[in-house]
């Protein structure tokens, strides 16, 4: 699957940013997008269609660690984009051993992950300008994320 290739580029475009002590919000953006069609499209369902009642505790569950991750460690520099590269591999990680089973770790996870991936997409206090190049690079992602999912 060509999303897999959306993992290493973000950990390359997160090392890049680290080196030049300043972020790039356009392409973390538009592979946040292409993760959240994953996501959406290829990573959750199976859960949702094999136990419902299961997959959605979980996917609360994994939203509601998200949130508190979020809340006690807050930002500092490029920790939130470490933050999401960590959980997006892991999940792809999940995907590749899991074969398909363990309902609830996939809905936590997925909602872990979703998180990151809608937290990145629909950030507070930011300028004008970085908000529309962030909706912009989110927007891209996921319309190419779910081209690539479909066919």
């Amino acid at each position: 699957m060509s999303l897999w290739l959306s993992i290493p580029v973000y950990w390359v475009l997160l090392w890049a940013a680290s080196r030049r002590k300043r972020a790039y919000p356009l392409p973390f953006r538009f592979l946040e997008g292409a993760v959240l069609a994953y996501l959406c499209f290829l990573f959750l369902p199976p859960a949702f269609l094999d136990s419902l009642v299961w997959a959605g505790l979980g996917s609360i569950l994994g939203i509601t660690m998200g949130v508190w991750a979020e809340n006690k460690y807050p930002d500092q520099g490029r920790s939130r984009e470490f933050r999401s590269a960590a959980i997006f591999t892991a999940a792809f990680l999940f995907e590749v051993f899991s074969n398909g089973s363990w309902v609830m770790a996939r809905g936590i996870i997925g909602g872990i992950a979703l998180y990151c991936a809608s937290s990145g997409l629909f950030p507070e206090g930011m300028s004008l300008k970085d908000t529309i190049c962030t909706a912009l690079g989110g927007v891209l992602g996921f319309i190419l994320g779910v081209a690539i999912c479909f066919l």
